[in-house]
């Protein structure tokens, strides 16, 4: 049986989440997605899944964020990957929401 380092599963909040972006220039898309990779989440560059647990985007205008809004996926701001990762733990996303009357 191999075991994992304690600091490395515990860095893996994201873990079983799949996450996508919209609004984002190219360099920030790889950013984020690379954050929410190093994190052990899944990031889809297209939305085609219902499968997305959340899309962070800038705004609510996007394609993205319309069909995000038609599958009741919540549509954060992106401040909420960096205070999960600043607070090393899963945050709820709460105070993060842009479309909250899904």
């Amino acid at each position: 049986m191999t075991t994992q380092p304690i600091q490395e599963i515990s860095n893996q909040f994201l873990s079983g989440y799949v996450i996508c972006v919209s609004g984002y220039s190219t360099d920030e898309r790889v950013l984020l997605g690379g954050m929410i990779e190093q994190f052990g989440g899944i990031y889809m560059e297209d939305m085609e899944s219902r499968s997305v647990s959340f899309l962070l985007s800038k705004g609510l205008t996007s394609d993205k964020a319309r069909h995000a809004k038609r599958w009741g996926v919540p549509v954060l701001n992106h401040q909420w990957l960096f205070d999960c990762i600043i607070e090393r733990r899963f945050v709820s996303i709460n105070n993060y929401i842009l479309n909250p009357s899904m």
